[in-house]
């Protein structure tokens, strides 16, 4: 059995880290709160245009908009992956690191060649850590990215994929559903697809109703402005799921560390109290027996 001193010293330096780990929750909690606010201010304009550009697009009839053309026989490919620039969020980077991994396999072996572009210091690490090329490591993204950021990472792509030189765009980012519920996902962005947008269009699950639309200016014009921001938002709200979605992994990573640090040292204790006992116990029978001896 270890000494009472040494158990001692270790419960003392269990007891720092249990108030470290509490107090990155703490601050972990207060973040979530302001990105979790932001992410679900975000999400009904995001899904509101999108179901809106669905229908106008369906009521336009033929329209031709680069960002609306598919290429299946396309063999360029980029994919924006979400993570974090710091650790001690459980395997929040982790799951993102196998979403791109799996994606870049994919679009490697269907004969694409595919550009790699990071968000966060952790995940551009990973990747680097694997043999995997990136093309660009972003480490200004932190908890409260703007549009602005997002657009000047995204909107290269957009311009990339409307001139011919990108056939596939993808967002590989944490999905936040609820806060305890978050998922590792890969969606593509472009080509914009009207039809898996279609069902955005449902108001409270039941069909809209036909509507004449009328269209001024004309269905081009305000297309040609709706549709790459709708993609923009899109993007933008992936990062916002991904903020929100750190700081929940990060607040329950945390507060199970802290969890574990005071069961730790509840045993510590145990352990101390016990070494004690032993240790007063030999004391007291050395001190007999010497008594014994001068008898």
């Amino acid at each position: 059995m270890a000494k009472p001193r040494a158990i001692l010293k270790r419960r003392k330096a269990v007891q720092n880290i249990a108030k470290i780990t509490k107090t990155m929750q703490m601050i972990a909690t207060a973040r979530f709160k302001k990105a979790f606010d932001r992410a679900v201010a975000a999400r009904p304009y995001t899904d509101r245009l999108a179901a809106l550009v669905a229908r106008l697009a369906t009521a336009a009839g033929e329209l031709k908009h680069p960002l609306l053309d598919a290429r299946p026989d396309g063999k360029r490919a980029a994919i924006v992956a979400i993570a974090s620039n710091r650790g001690l969020c459980g395997g929040y980077n982790s799951g993102i690191v196998r979403q791109t991994v799996g994606a870049r396999r994919a679009a490697t072996e269907a004969g694409k060649s595919v550009r790699l572009l990071v968000a966060g210091r952790k995940l551009g690490s990973a990747l680097k850590f694997q043999g995997l090329p990136t093309e660009v490591v972003w480490t200004h993204f932190e908890d409260k990215p703007s549009f602005a950021q997002v657009n000047e990472a995204v909107g290269p792509l957009i311009e990339a994929y409307a001139k011919g030189e990108l056939d596939e765009v993808s967002i590989a980012y944490t999905k936040f559903e609820s806060a305890s519920r978050q998922r590792a996902v890969v969606e593509r962005i472009l080509p914009f697809s009207v039809e898996a947008l279609a069902s955005s269009a449902k108001d409270g699950g039941k069909a809209a109703e036909p509507i004449d639309w009328i269209f001024d200016p004309d269905a081009k014009t305000i297309l040609t402005d709706l549709i790459p921001r709708t993609v923009r938002l899109r993007a933008f709200q992936a990062f916002l799921d991904a903020a929100v979605s750190e700081q929940v992994a990060r607040m329950t990573a945390m507060k199970a560390a802290t969890d574990n640090a005071n069961d730790m040292i509840k045993s510590l204790g145990r352990q101390f109290n016990r070494s004690r006992q032993s240790q007063i116990t030999t004391e007291l029978t050395e001190i007999m027996g010497g008594a014994a001896a001068l008898e």
